[in-house]
């Protein structure tokens, strides 16, 4: 089984669609094979990728050992006193003689209570109840009330207790908004397929609309304004005029940008719109793409509980010491500072992991449906395209994760330090770490978009991710008119239709609270409804969105690798209108126009 090899060399070949006998190619030969474009014969890829993470997870297992000898998850649960002592629980004797009053029986004594002065914590002490008038209970801590007003306010200000009785007697309205969700979800994928046309339209013509009256409003304004200061209606001081007018400006370039775009991506928003169409067909004939997104979340949401269980750990973790006022506690070493970061680190890795295995698994899929000509012989597809991952390709989404993870863990140190430095109220430092943020936020989000085009290569092709990257860009820099059109409409019409999922619920959302009665806040179920079918909306158009990148860079690739005539293209009909006239001329020198029509035709 080799390692990072890329096999570009075509694994089969397939005879082109039945031609004419006559029809032959501009130099008088028969039609040639033509390129099965997608691999079959594949090797493991970026293996060391996959050896890197097991010796990160081995180290990590290695760190919390360390951990657990030096903690106890119970003094974060729980609490401790003064002497170190774990409320609720029975602590050991401590060896060391300068801590003699550690240790003992305090089953019985289950409650932490916190006396807290002007300059912090001025003792702990277990007690057995939290009986008393000047004490609330609040996590296990008997906290004095005086230092829980703010807490109190912000319970009263938000209905808390009332939100909980409301979530209990709408909760069966709340399974049907979700489902309602759900059915608006799917209904919204069958509109992109088959009324896509209709959105676009309307997106491109309310944005121009609205640009344009935007700016016309804007001059007016101004305009009337500058009449009134110079009529002396209004004092110069007390005046619009400059805001209006760098405002209009604005505006103004921003309609000229946007008409801009629009002229010249004219002709490929029909692209955007047969990828919405194909990506509809690839939908009905996989629908078991759709249920990706809920395996993926499930994934994430245990390691989100494994990640705050191990960050308890880490946080009760320390050497035992005495501090000034003679009070016991724990001090992290280097090593426990260095296993906070590293367990951040693994759990961004392991979810843009989880995250690239689902991109991985739809790629293979579509690509794979896409080059076969006759999809009625298609099988399992999305059950082949885990078996590609997981044989092939783990080793790439590894690779991918783990430079992810690297970006995200350098951004949070910066969040770090800039937290640090605002004590300091030095306007110049907080300017550059912003910048600094703002820098490393944009860089994660090419690389994310640049992984995600990797992995479809890697898909389509079976190389490494470092080949599949470079394919990736080669691809989108020559049609970056093409990715422009999809990333600006399609992206604003998916994003539209998320709103529109939210937006139905809540409105069926607000029909059904009015007719529930003993609410309190009916805002509060309808709020959750609504944060309920984004997410909904969010996991199936995420998957429509893959779909979508995936057969724009299968056409890019079969734009290609083929010409039509002796290779032909593997694409539908309705996308191989959208070629560029420039290709088009290559199928036939005499007549490149007969030489497609007769082409679509055949197919």
């Amino acid at each position: 089984m080799g390692c990072c090899g890329c096999a570009d060399e075509p694994s089969s070949k397939v005879e082109p669609t039945c031609l004419a006998p006559s029809f032959q190619t501009p130099q008088g030969s028969p039609p040639a094979y033509s390129e099965q474009i997608f691999v079959k014969d594949r090797s493991c890829t970026d293996f060391f990728a996959v050896i890197i993470i097991l010796a990160l997870a081995g180290g990590f297992a290695f760190m919390m050992t360390n951990v657990v000898k030096k903690g106890d998850i119970y003094r974060v649960i729980n609490g401790y006193d003064d002497n170190g002592n774990v409320c609720g629980r029975v602590n050991l004797r401590e060896n060391n003689p300068n801590f003699p009053r550690r240790g003992g029986d305090y089953t019985h004594t289950p409650y932490l209570e916190v006396d807290i002065g002007v300059n912090g914590v001025k003792s702990r002490k277990c007690v057995a109840n939290c009986t008393s008038a000047d004490r609330i209970l609040i996590f296990n801590r008997c906290v004095h009330k005086k230092e829980t007003d703010t807490i109190n306010s912000i319970i009263r200000t938000l209905r808390l207790d009332e939100a909980v009785t409301d979530l209990g007697i709408a909760w069966r309205e709340l399974v049907y908004l979700l489902l309602i969700a759900l059915a608006l979800s799917l209904a919204i994928l069958v509109a992109f397929r088959y009324m896509v046309q209709y959105v676009i339209y309307i997106v491109l013509i309310g944005a121009i609309v609205a640009s344009i009256g935007g700016t016309t409003y804007l001059w007016m304004t101004w305009y009337h304004e500058k009449k009134d200061v110079e009529n002396h209606e209004i004092m110069p001081e007390d005046s619009s005029v400059q805001p209006y007018f760098i405002y209009a400006v604005i505006m103004s370039v921003v309609t000229v940008i946007v008409l801009l775009v629009v002229l010249v991506m004219r002709k490929r928003i029909q692209l955007v719109m047969q990828l919405f169409r194909e990506a509809g067909k690839a939908v009905c004939a996989m629908p078991v793409l759709l249920f990706q997104p809920i395996f993926t979340y499930l994934l994430i949401g245990c390691t989100v509980v494994a990640w705050i269980y191990c960050m308890l750990w880490i946080e009760s973790a320390g050497d035992i010491y005495i501090n000034r006022k003679n009070h016991t506690h724990f001090k992290k070493d280097a090593l426990l500072l260095a296993t906070r970061w590293y367990n951040l680190f693994l759990f961004f890795v392991a979810c843009e992991f989880y995250l690239g295995c689902q991109h991985m698994v739809v790629a293979c899929a579509v690509a794979r449906w896409f080059f076969t000509r006759d999809k009625k012989r298609l099988s399992l597809p999305v059950i082949k395209g885990f078996w590609y991952l997981v044989r092939y390709h783990m080793g790439t989404v590894a690779f991918g994760a783990l430079i992810i993870g690297i970006v995200r863990l350098i951004r949070a140190i910066i969040s770090f330090i800039q937290n640090r430095l605002k004590s300091y109220n030095n306007a110049c430092v907080n300017g550059i770490m912003w910048c600094c943020q703002c820098c490393m936020w944009c860089f994660e989000c090419a690389l994310k978009f640049l992984t995600r085009n990797a992995y479809i290569e890697t898909a389509i092709y079976g190389c490494n991710f470092c080949t599949g990257g470079r394919k990736a860009f080669q691809a989108l820099s020559s049609n970056i008119l093409r990715v422009a059109a999809i990333n600006s409409v399609g992206d604003f019409v998916l994003f539209l239709g998320k709103v529109l999922v939210v937006t139905l619920t809540v409105v069926s959302g607000i029909y059904l609270m009015q007719k529930k009665d003993g609410l309190h806040h009916p805002w509060i179920p309808i709020t959750l409804a609504g944060i309920f079918a984004f997410l909904v909306a969010h996991c199936f158009i995420s998957i429509y969105e893959m779909i979508i990148d995936t057969i724009f860079l299968c056409f890019c690739e079969d734009c290609e690798k083929n010409d039509g005539i002796s290779r032909p293209y593997f694409m539908s009909r309705g996308l191989m209108v959208r070629i560029s006239h420039k290709q088009i001329s290559n199928l036939n020198p005499l007549n490149p126009y007969k030489s497609l029509h007769m082409h679509i035709h055949l197919r």
